[in-house]
This record gives structure tokens, C-alpha cells and sequence, in this order.
């Protein structure tokens, strides 16, 4: 047996150490971010979760009461398709300040059930038995109607003329389609928009939220529409492949358009308002545009000549420009929204809270890229894409202090954003530099004055700063084009160095804003 050696001292001849291991320094935990009050998060899961009941509802109506039966489950299947590539878009738009999720799913699940059965209900209980039905069953009524409509929709005269259908039958044909549906449908995908506007304007901040939001309750109905439409095919036919054709490719975004592009941008308009009367003018203003886009689709075959190569041929010639349209007002909103989040950050950078160079990055998708490359490369991927998220809610939140929309919350919410973003911004350079890098903070930045207006917002003076006029957010940067608002003769501000690599394109020089003094305007 070999007996165990005692341990060599440097004493003895021959002592060689034990060769040491180093140890990596560990990474520091990524800081614990500020939570926001969870009762609204409560409140929409048990939303969810009521609205979930209430689909199971709705595929039950479409399965007895309509008689589809079986082709419920492939018709859904199919209704699939389309719906996935609007939700893909819809969630591709909103990737700048996304939305709550579950502000998402309250939405099209809305739309998918409720907005379906109140529109029925509408339909059946209200509208044809003590609107369409009286009116129509008078001969006199139904023969002015008839003659108003006949000379601009050639196919009401063919149903008369040539199908032996009666005027009342006529007129009936064509109010149910391009009347009563615009106006109940698009009256119940509605309603998210308007709760968001309402009563979560902290997460409702402009044009492209209305437009998200509104488009996830058209997706929700269509998808539950589709169903109909394809399951309808299924069970009389056998085939549904042209009616997937017409729906599922040539128009997944139809309803989408109809109500995002009306009510969606009205009321995201007006939530740049500091007032929620706002929504006395929006509203109709929207629904009226949405109920117009809803009634030129459905009026298509009552006045486009030549039945379905003329159908084509109208799709080519109104619908595919609408939508090209819609593409086109949304990138310039997109846009919008990136000059905007400059703006207020710029203000950030001034007071110390940022470096110029992250102000710029965090404000550009080229820049946001940039920086999630960064933090790919030093594996801080989630403290960036918080980092970002966060910067750009400050941002916002910044906007409806100015414009007044509440007096107390953004307060309370800048003060939480702003320690998360030093949280943030020490871990990052800590990490990313190998030690440890101490993130001074800035100044708090000037409040807004009382009695400015919106269109000439001044602030109160900031510590060692000279009195400055600023222009509202989007105004002043459609004028400027996304510039920086310079402030002239203003010392550099302190801060520690940016911690990411890349370095800034060429820029232009700066933009002046107007002058002070009067009313500012562009």
C-alpha cells in the first residue's frame, strides 16, 4: 500500500508550487428593473380570458346556427393563413414603442368575437326590423330609393330588369352589403381604439398606436368572417380554393385598411391632443372614412362593369393604390415617430442623461441596429433591447408632459424610466469595458410653463441654462426635418463615455429653431 506524501514547504529541496487557476471575473447581474402598477395587466388577462370564453361562443354560432358543422375547423384552419401575415405586418409596424401585448390580444380577440355578435345583433334586432324592413315594405319608398340608385349601379336595374326581382328587392340587396355592414362593422371594430384613447392614453400615443390597434380588431373580425365565407363554401360546394384566392391572397389587408386607416389615425391623431374631447371630432370623422373604404369594396358589384374580369381590373385600379397608399402614409408616420423620439431624447442628451451619440443611435433603426450588433457581440442583448425600450417610452412619456395630456403620471413615470436607463447604461459599459464604469446622471429637465400653448411650449429655466422656446413634438419635426433643436452658445454636457463601438455617419449641421418671441409656427 502506498502511504499518502505529505505536502511540500518551500523549505524542502526540490518545492515546486501548484500551478493556480485563474478565475474569470463573473459579469455583473443584470439591475432589476422598475415594475409599473400591475392592475391594468390583471384587468387585461381577465379581459383575455372572458373574451376566450366568448370565441368558443362564436364557433359555435357558426357551426349550429349557420350550419357550417365540420367545415368550422378547416375553414379556421385556413382563415390561418392570412391572419398570420397581418399580425407579422401589424407587429413589424409596431416593433418602434410597441404596444402592450395584451392591449394586442384584447384587440383581435374583440374583433374575432364581440365586434362579430353585437354586429349581428345590431343587424337582426335593430337595423332591418325597424329600419329596412318598414321603409322597404312601403311600394312608394322603395320606388324612390330604387330610382336614385339605378342610374349609378347598373346591376340594381339588371336585378329588376333581367331577374325579375321587385325595387323593394333591389334596394334590399344593396343596403345590406354596402349600408348596414360598413356601418355596424366598422361602428364595433371600433371600440378598442376608442377604450385605448379613453382610458390607457399612457400607452395610446399618436397615429401608428391607433393604427395597430385598430388593425388587430379588423384582423380579429376578418379571421371570424373568413371562417364564414370559407366554411359556407366548404359545406355547399365542397371547394374553397377561389374564395380563399379572393380573401386569403388578393385581400388579407382589407379590413385592416377600411378600419386603421379611418378611425385608427383619426383618434391616434387626436391622442396628440391634450384634451379627450377630441374624440367628439375624431370619432365621426374616422368612422366615416372607414365606413367609406368599407362601402367602395362592397359596392364593387353593383357598379363595376363586365362581372368578374371587371372586378379585376377595379382591384387593380382603386384597390391596389389604396393600399399602396396606406403602405405609403405609414412610413411616413414610422418616420415620424423616429424624429419625434430624437427630439425628446436630444432634450435628455442636454440635461446629461445621454451621450449625443446614443441620442442619435437610439432614435434611427439603423442605430438601433447598430447598438443590438454591439450587444450581441458582448452578450447583453436583453439589457440592450430593454435599454431601447425604455429610452423610447422616456421619450414618449416626455411628449404627453408637454402637450399636457397629464399633469402628475409622467412626473412619477420619468423619474422611474430615468433610474432604470442609469441602471442600464452603468451595467452595459461595465460589462462591455471589462470594469467597473460609475454613469453620472443629469439634471432634471424644465417643466413646461402654464399657459403656453401646444403650438409654442416653453419650459421654465434649467439650472445654469438660459430660458429656451421649443416647438411640439411632431410639428416642429416635420419642420426640421428630425434635426437636433440646437441651443446656441450651450456648453458641451459632461457624461461618461458612450459605450458602444460604431462610429457616427457624417451628420449636417443642426437646424436652428425659430426665433423667440410670438406664436412659433412652421
Amino acid at each position: 500500500m502506498t502511504l499518502a506524501q505529505p505536502p511540500q514547504t518551500p523549505q524542502q529541496p526540490g518545492y515546486q508550487p501548484a500551478p493556480q487557476q485563474l478565475v474569470a471575473p463573473q459579469a455583473p447581474p443584470m439591475p432589476a428593473l422598475s415594475k409599473p402598477s400591475s392592475t391594468g395587466l390583471i384587468l387585461g388577462i381577465v379581459g383575455v380570458a372572458a373574451l376566450g370564453l366568448a370565441s368558443v361562443v362564436t364557433l359555435f354560432m357558426l357551426a349550429v346556427v349557420f350550419g357550417l358543422g365540420f367545415a368550422v375547423p378547416i375553414a379556421g384552419f385556413l382563415g390561418l393563413f392570412p391572419l398570420a401575415f397581418v399580425v407579422w405586418a401589424l407587429l413589424g409596424l409596431d416593433r418602434w414603442e410597441p404596444e402592450p401585448r395584451v392591449a394586442l390580444w384584447l384587440s383581435v380577440l374583440w374583433g374575432g368575437t364581440m365586434a362579430v355578435l353585437l354586429t349581428l345583433l345590431l343587424n337582426e334586432a335593430v337595423l332591418q326590423p325597424f329600419l329596412a324592413v318598414p321603409i322597404l315594405s312601403v311600394p312608394a319608398f322603395a320606388d324612390t330609393i330604387y330610382g336614385i340608385l339605378a342610374p349609378a349601379f347598373p346591376a340594381l336595374r339588371d336585378l329588376v330588369e333581367s331577374g325579375g326581382a321587385s325595387t323593394a328587392q333591389a334596394v334590399y340587396s344593396f343596403y345590406g352589403p354596402v349600408i348596414q355592414a360598413p356601418f355596424t362593422e366598422e361602428l364595433w371594430k371600433a371600440v378598442p381604439v376608442v377604450v385605448m384613447f379613453l382610458f390607457v392614453r399612457k400607452h395610446f400615443d399618436g397615429p401608428i398606436d391607433g393604427f395597430v390597434i385598430a388593425g388587430f380588431s379588423a384582423a380579429g373580425f376578418a379571421y371570424t368572417e373568413n371562417i364564414l365565407y370559407f366554411g359556407r363554401e366548404l359545406a355547399e360546394v365542397g371547394d374553397a380554393s377561389f374564395i380563399f384566392f379572393l380573401r386569403g391572397i388578393m385581400s388579407p389587408l382589407a379590413h385592416v385598411i377600411f378600419t386603421a386607416v379611418g378611425v385608427g389615425l383619426a383618434l391616434g391623431f387626436a391622442a396628440r391632443r391634450s384634451s379627450r374631447l377630441w374624440i367628439l371630432l375624431a370619432l365621426p370623422v374616422g368612422l366615416g372614412v372607414s365606413m367609406f373604404l368599407h362601402a367602395l369594396w362592397n359596392s364593387a358589384s353593383f357598379w363595376v362593369p363586365a362581372g368578374m374580369l371587371g372586378f379585376f381590373i377595379y382591384y387593380g385600379l382603386v384597390q391596389v393604390p389604396i393600399c399602396i397608399g396606406a403602405l405609403l402614409l405609414v412610413v411616413m408616420l414610422r418616420r415620424f415617430e423616429a424624429r419625434l423620439t430624437r427630439l425628446r431624447l436630444d432634450e435628455y442628451a442636454e440635461a446629461g442623461w445621454f451621450s449625443n451619440e446614443e441620442s442619435r443611435m437610439l432614435s434611427s433603426s439603423d442605430g438601433r441596429l447598430s447598438l443590438t450588433q454591439w450587444a450581441r457581440r458582448k452578450g447583453l442583448q436583453r439589457a440592450m433591447q430593454a435599454y431601447i425600450r425604455i429610452a423610447t417610452r422616456l421619450a414618449a412619456n416626455r411628449q404627453r408632459a408637454i402637450i399636457g395630456r397629464e399633469k402628475l403620471r409622467p412626473v412619477a413615470d420619468e423619474a422611474r424610466l430615468l433610474g432604470d436607463v442609469a441602471a442600464l447604461r452603468s451595467y452595459m459599459a461595465t460589462v462591455g469595458g471589462g470594469a467597473p464604469v460609475q454613469v453620472g446622471v443629469g439634471q432634471q429637465l424644465p417643466a413646461p410653463i402654464q399657459g403656453s400653448t401646444p403650438h409654442s411650449q416653453r419650459f421654465a429655466t434649467a439650472p445654469g441654462a438660459q430660458a429656451q422656446p421649443w416647438q411640439q413634438g411632431w410639428q416642429y419635426a416635420m419642420a426640421v426635418g428630425g434635426s437636433a433643436p440646437a441651443q446656441p452658445n450651450a456648453a458641451p454636457t459632461q457624461v461618461a463615455p458612450p459605450f458602444v463601438a460604431p462610429q457616427p455617419p457624417q451628420q449636417q449641421a443642426p437646424v436652428q429653431p425659430p426665433q423667440q418671441g410670438g406664436t412659433q409656427g412652421w
